[in-house]
Parts: C-alpha cells; structure tokens; sequence
C-alpha cells in the first residue's frame, strides 16, 4: 500500500533590515560586536517589530557610526549594506556634514552632498533592497541653529532624491520641527542633533509606520 506523503514545511526566509547611518543609528552599540542594535531607535524599533510580525523571523544589523558624513558612508556602502543582501535598508545621514562646517572647518557642497546621497542611494537600490530615508535634523537648542540654513538646503536634496527614486522619505526634521513648537526640544534630543529616548521613539515610529507598508 502506498504510504501518504508527508507535506514538507519549507523553511521561510528571515527578513533582513540593515540600518546604516552616523551617531543616530550607531546609539552606543558595540562596535567589536556586529550583532548589537545599541541603545536608540534601532533597538526599539526592532523590539516593536517583533512585537508586531510574531510569526516573522527578523535579523537586524546596526551598521551606524558616529561622527560620519555621507563620504564616510560611500567608502563603506559595499561592506556594511551591499555585501550584507538585505531585504530592506535604512539609510540615516547628514548632519555631518553640516557639522564639519563648524567643528573642523571643512565645507561640504551641496554639489558635493547631492554626489554622495545619490550615490548611496543608488548603489543600495542596485541589491533590489527595499529602502528608506531618515531625514538628518537638528533642533533649535544651543548652537544648532545655525546648523539650520545648510541643514535645509541638504534636506531639500534629500527629498528631491527621495522623490526621483520613489524611495520613502521618514520626515524627522520636519515633524520635531513641528512638535517642538509647544514641547520644549529637550524632550526629544539632549543637544539639538542626538535624541533622548523620547525621540527615539518617535524615529523608530515614524520608521515603523512605513515599513509596515511593506511587511
């Protein structure tokens, strides 16, 4: 007699989500441990989407390092995101190079600037990785206004890319701008750029909220 056939559970794939950015996404993860998330949104945001998607098995890599700019991020793109095949992207930069202006003396164009972000995006589109944008910010504390003019410039070449590539734009420095009209900025970022936990929460939501358009 014929024995009946054992129906085979295939395995499903883990979805892999690489966050690649400066001090915002690094959060004080171990950089001898390439499997930490830090402390900031990264963490949270994977906590709540594994919350959110149980049955889902998620890796997460967070590839941040602080104090870089988009250069920095050009010359490691291939090791942190492109060798990695992630399944989906978060691409978090910028500040830096307006920060450098003042902290070291070295001007970053927006030629320059639009060079390097096309660039990155680009090259992680080219893995056939679902990517999202994390708009760099900074909050009118201190001496992070004048960061404001060259931040909105850069902002403004984000989001032409954004829109050129139909990449998803998580827009972090518009919303804090908006929120910190009636919350004093303190809330959400200890210097005007690096965010309290409170922000981090808000970053990781605001992520959350488009990724789950594709989960």
């Amino acid at each position: 007699m014929k024995q009946p056939e054992t129906a085979v559970q295939e395995e499903v794939a883990p979805v892999k989500i690489v966050f690649f950015g400066d001090s915002i996404t690094e959060s004080g993860r171990n950089l001898l441990d390439p499997d930490d998330l830090g402390v900031g949104y990264v963490k949270i945001a994977a906590g709540k989407l594994r919350l959110l998607y149980p049955d889902t098995k998620f890796i997460f890599l967070n590839r941040g390092v602080g104090g870089e700019r988009t250069a920095e991020l050009k010359a490691r793109v291939e090791r942190d995101v492109v060798d990695e095949k992630p399944d989906f992207a978060v691409l978090e930069v910028g500040i830096n190079d307006v920060w450098c202006r003042f902290s070291r003396g070295e001007e970053v164009t927006p030629e320059t600037f639009r060079e390097n972000y096309a660039f990155l995006v680009e090259r992680i589109l080219e893995t056939g990785a679902k990517l999202f944008l994390i708009q760099p910010y900074a909050l009118k504390m201190g001496d992070k206004q004048r960061f404001r003019p060259f931040l909105a410039r850069f902002n403004d070449i984000i989001r032409e890319i954004a829109a050129e590539k139909n990449v998803p734009l998580v827009p972090v420095d518009e919303i804090f701008m908006g929120v910190t009209q009636d919350i004093d900025p303190a809330q959400f970022t200890t210097d005007g750029v690096h965010p309290t936990h409170r922000g981090c929460r808000y970053i990781a939501d605001l992520l959350i909220k488009e990724l789950k358009k594709c989960l």
